[in-house]
């Protein structure tokens, strides 16, 4: 395993140890953060799933417009083609990955199971399985294949090399979760998709690890906004990987950085949760109101506002019509509304998912 073989090699940098003190502080506030969205809490982790399904359909450059995007997202519809199948086995994914992040245990035969889950429906099925050995001079030197003559056995050697590190070394988790991954990724288990599973096994395992903040505030939406500076980072840990010197501090430091930012975000977060406790909710309706189209549901309505009740929204609607603000096209659940005066903006879908209300 090349990096986590030769990971005793390594000599965590002073701002490195700075960065892990300050997530530590967060994540001793785990509790007390869940804690304060505890009547609100599975409506806001729906809320993070729909926009990381959301970002890492874009970081993924899925051909999916906008209005699609809504759709699959917000209401569940059947999806068309294979990239619309690929968004709703993304958010279905991480449907289960935040159910099940405190019980999850990396083995070989669920990353397999994760990789058949995500594209048994997309791809071919020849690509879902494991990829030969090359028996080229070079793959035979390196460290990661060799001994080895799959690369099934060798994604076990190297899952077991990772729990063996956890146990045996005194390095923090996130650094060997780090490892493990630049691991995966040049080793290439599989025939297709290895960069994607990749990403998310790094998603799951920070959460394993404690990071609860990513129920709550977007991880893969962070990551789409650096996407540049990540896919940089990525190519630098390949240098020297199969010599097993690969320097992984630079990528390290950057997802640490995305760490702490979602802490600071949910921070933020709460206080504004808090807030909104004590204001008029109708207020916050009727500007979410002229921010929809001209034509707009409730359902529109309900997406950003997951925590306050139907029927707030109910009066708020009434009383928008009667000031002969809005008026409704149509009768029952499905009724469209129109605005009876100009809208000063368009939101794009990423907005209409934010979490902030």
């Amino acid at each position: 395993m090349n990096c986590l073989q030769n990971i005793n090699k390594n000599k965590i940098p002073n701002d490195i140890i700075m960065l892990y003190l300050k997530l530590y502080q967060f994540k001793g506030r785990n509790k007390e953060m869940i804690g304060a969205v505890e009547n609100d809490y599975d409506t806001l982790v729906l809320e993070t799933i729909r926009t990381d399904s959301y970002f890492l359909a874009k970081f993924l450059d899925l051909g999916i417009n906008e209005s699609r995007y809504k759709s699959i997202l917000l209401r569940n519809v059947q999806p068309k083609n294979k990239d619309e199948r690929l968004l709703r086995n993304i958010k279905n994914a991480l449907i289960r990955i935040h159910e099940e992040s405190h019980e999850f245990e990396l083995i070989d035969r669920e990353i397999h199971d994760l990789l058949k889950f995500l594209y048994g429906d997309v791809t071919n099925n020849d690509l879902l399985h494991f990829s030969k050995v090359n028996q080229s001079k070079k793959e035979k030197i390196n460290l990661l294949s060799s001994g080895h003559k799959t690369k099934r056995e060798a994604l076990e050697a190297l899952v077991n090399a990772y729990h063996h590190t956890k146990k045996h070394s005194d390095y923090e988790a996130s650094f060997i979760i780090l490892n493990f991954v630049v691991d995966f990724l040049l080793l290439k288990p599989f025939k297709a998709h290895n960069e994607e599973l990749g990403i998310m096994l790094l998603y799951i395992l920070l959460m394993s690890e404690g990071i609860e903040s990513f129920h709550l505030s977007s991880f893969f939406e962070k990551l789409y906004k650096q996407r540049e500076r990540f896919l940089k980072l990525r190519q630098e840990v390949a240098h020297n990987w199969a010599d097993g010197m690969s320097d992984t501090h630079n990528l390290h430091r950057f997802i640490l950085k995305i760490a702490i930012e979602s802490y600071q975000d949910v921070t933020e977060m709460l206080r504004n949760y808090t807030f909104d406790q004590q204001l008029n909710k109708g207020d916050y309706i009727e500007n979410t109101i002229n921010k929809l189209d001209e034509v707009f549901t409730k359902d529109e309505i309900r997406y950003q506002h997951p925590t306050i009740s139907d029927s707030t929204i109910n009066r708020t609607l009434k009383r928008l019509r009667d000031e002969k603000k809005i008026r409704p096209l149509g009768k029952g659940r499905s009724a469209k509304w129109m605005k009876l005066y100009q809208s000063p903006k368009k939101n794009n879908i990423h907005e209409q998912l934010n979490l902030k209300l």
